[in-house]
Parts: structure tokens; C-alpha cells; sequence
């Protein structure tokens, strides 16, 4: 067809109309774990994904590790399910995850450690292996400056994944069971439409019963296309890479809970950080180097040996982590409509918990409650009431 004047008149295509029980926005690892256990239930599965990849949010930017030395009783089970999940993935699924049971180790001052071992008492009750040393035993791991602190902790089933390598075998799971990922697909709209939903992208829209908000960094944003709060924001996290490290000892997460820097191996070299949790929210971009400078300062009093440690800028990174109010997730059917799902705001927590999550996610769509794994903890309606907040959070 052409326009008056010789020139073709180039016709909107329409947009094409989909249905799939279950619409799950975001392919981190939760939003990729949900698919799989989602579709082993038999649903049909679409994961949009604005990204053009699996992994590339704050599953990919995130520093892996996984440990069942947690303060609540709701957390700790979390990781008692999760962490048998990774430890045997691989003779489970068929899938290297690239686990590494390096362990947590935890430096406590002195005035936290009877809170600390308050803690320990309850990890062991629940039937969680960690270790209570003194800072001596501790330093078979790592060097460090013992001064205020009145002891150690050590997780052995602690530890760090590849993770990438875990969402994109959950993504391969869930497409041999007829999960549809579509990449490039940024939702613009989510609206209510009789029973269900209908989820719309700029290549396409999708009819759905369940609705699982899965979008990290950007659920919040995803809960008001709904008309919803689901209060989890965007914070920047940033990770450092070391120059080759000459210490042979492969280091498990160490953190000093006097200031919150941590540190562990990557190869012959050492990934370290500390985490600004007063920050404001907001997606803020790049590599800092006064905050650099700032984990240097405050890392060196613990770890003498940073003063001489070079820096790989290039082998650095940031990202975000998803944000909720308390530092612990979001994970339920949304009090305020039928057919939402909201699993995000793990606050640097999402890659532990991710098998724990995706098996209550399918419970929810599928039906109705959990029976499995108990989230009621993390439940929206909690903020305001008088229960157990988690404080280590790092």
C-alpha cells in the first residue's frame, strides 16, 4: 500500500494475545526457581524478562554466597531447605551449580557475642552445623587483627555458587517442562481483568491467572503498574576485586559484624566489600571510588594485610539489591487482590533462598497456601507487628 506522493504506508502489526496460567516477571534466580517448581506442578509458565538475558540483574551482580547463620528462626529454615538444594543439585538435577562449601566465618565483637551466641543456640536447635571458636582457632582461615572481638563462628555448610550457572540450569529445567522465557520483554503494563490478569509487553500481552512479581530491584515498580505496594526498593551494592593474592588458603566469607567489611577468595585473588545499608534508595550507577576508599580504611584495622593489597578496578563490579523495610523478603499471595504473587526484596538474601522460595511460590499458585517450607514470616501485612527482625544482614 503506498501513501499519496509514491511512499509505502507501513501498517501496525497487531500486538499478539497470549494466555499462560501463571506470568512470572523477572529471570533472576527466584523468578527462574519459581518457573521450574511452577511448571513441574504443571502449570504453563511465561517468564517475561526485560533483560536480554537470564541472570543479569541482582543475581548476576551479587557476591553468591549462601549460610544458614541467620538470627530468626523463619530465616534459618529458609537456608536448612535451601542449602541441602545446592550442596546436592547436581546428583539431584544434573546441573553443576559451582558450589563451594567454603563456609561463613563470622568476627564478633564483644558486645555482641552473648546476642551472637543466642543465635548459635538457636541454629543448633533447629539443626544447623556452626561452630563457636575463639579468634585464635579462627585465624586457621584468614589473618586478622583480634583485638574486641570475643569470638568466632564458622558455618561448614556455608558457603558460595556460581550464579549463573544455578538460575540459567533452573531456566533449562523449567524450558524441558514447557516454560516459555521471553527475553527483551519489559512489561508495561499489569492490569486487573476479571478473575485474572493481563500482563502487557511492547512485542505482546499475556492473559494469566497468577501474577508472580519476581522483578528484584524493580518489584516495587511492578506492584504500582498493579495498582499494589509491595515496598521493596533499589539499593547499590558494590564488590571489589583484589590484585593476585600471594595467601595460598582459600578464605571462607569473613565478616567482621564490628563493621560489616567482608571479604573471601575468588582464584588467587580476594573479592571483598562492605555494604551501605543507610543509603538511600535509589538505582544509582558505577563504581565509587571514595566508598572504595572507605572500605579500605574501614576493612585495614581488622585486616592489616589490605594495606598492601592492590586493587583490580576492572575485575569490580555493582549492582543492586532489592530492598525491603526490614532487610527480609517479601514472599506471598498480596492481601489486597486475588492472583499476585509476590516473591522479591531478599535484601542481599535472594540466591540462598532461592529453592526455598520457588517451591512456596508454586505451592501458593498452585494451591492456595504452602505446605512445604513456612514463609508466613515474610508475609506483607507483618511490617508494624511485633515479630523477630533479622540483624544479620550484610
Amino acid at each position: 500500500m503506498m501513501r499519496p506522493g509514491g511512499h509505502p504506508l507501513l501498517l501496525a502489526l497487531p500486538v499478539p494475545h497470549n494466555t499462560s496460567d501463571v506470568v512470572v516477571i523477572g529471570s533472576g534466580i527466584n523468578g527462574a526457581a519459581s518457573a521450574f517448581h511452577l511448571a513441574d506442578r504443571g502449570l504453563s509458565v511465561t517468564v517475561l524478562e526485560k533483560e536480554p538475558a537470564p541472570a543479569m540483574g541482582s543475581t548476576g551482580k551479587s557476591a553468591a554466597g549462601v549460610r544458614v547463620q541467620f538470627t530468626t528462626a523463619a530465616n534459618i529454615r529458609l537456608s536448612l531447605y535451601s542449602l541441602p538444594v545446592f550442596r546436592h543439585f547436581e546428583e539431584r538435577y544434573g546441573h553443576d551449580i559451582g558450589y563451594r562449601d567454603i563456609g561463613y566465618l563470622l568476627l564478633v565483637p564483644e558486645a555482641r557475642w552473648e546476642r551472637h551466641l543466642e543465635s548459635v543456640a538457636l541454629q543448633h536447635e533447629l539443626g544447623a552445623p556452626v561452630e563457636v571458636l575463639d579468634p585464635v582457632e579462627a585465624q586457621r582461615f584468614v589473618s586478622f587483627d583480634t583485638e574486641g572481638l570475643a569470638g568466632a563462628t564458622f558455618g561448614p555448610w556455608d558457603g558460595v555458587i556460581d550464579p549463573h550457572m544455578a538460575c540459567l540450569a533452573w531456566v533449562d529445567m523449567a524450558r524441558a517442562l514447557g516454560a516459555e522465557f521471553r527475553m527483551g520483554a519489559s512489561v508495561t503494563a499489569v492490569e486487573r481483568q476479571g478473575s485474572g490478569w493481563v500482563v502487557r509487553t511492547g512485542s505482546g500481552s499475556w492473559s494469566c491467572s497468577h501474577v508472580v512479581n519476581a522483578a528484584g530491584a524493580w518489584s516495587g515498580e511492578i506492584g504500582r503498574m498493579g495498582g499494589l505496594d509491595v515496598p521493596v526498593g533499589p539499593k547499590r551494592i558494590q564488590i571489589f576485586l583484589s590484585a593476585p593474592h600471594a595467601d595460598t588458603r582459600t578464605y571462607p566469607l569473613t565478616i567482621d559484624l564490628a563493621t560489616g567489611v567482608y571479604l573471601r577468595s575468588e582464584g588467587d585473588r580476594v573479592l571483598f566489600g562492605l555494604d551501605n545499608l543507610q543509603q538511600a534508595f535509589g538505582f544509582t550507577e558505577g563504581l565509587d571510588q571514595e566508598w572504595l576508599e572507605h572500605v579500605l580504611l574501614t576493612g585495614v584495622g581488622r585486616f592489616p594485610w589490605w594495606e598492601d593489597m592492590g586493587i583490580d578496578m576492572r575485575g569490580s563490579w555493582w549492582g543492586y539489591y532489592a530492598v525491603s523495610p526490614d532487610n527480609s523478603p517479601i514472599i506471598g499471595l498480596h492481601p489486597d487482590t486475588e492472583g499476585w504473587i509476590d516473591a522479591c526484596g531478599f535484601s542481599g538474601h535472594g540466591i540462598m533462598h532461592a529453592p526455598a522460595t520457588g517451591v512456596a511460590v508454586a505451592e501458593l499458585a498452585a494451591d492456595g497456601k504452602t505446605s512445604t517450607v513456612d514463609v508466613d514470616h515474610f508475609r506483607h501485612t507483618r511490617f508494624g507487628e511485633d515479630i523477630a527482625v533479622e540483624t544479620n544482614v550484610f
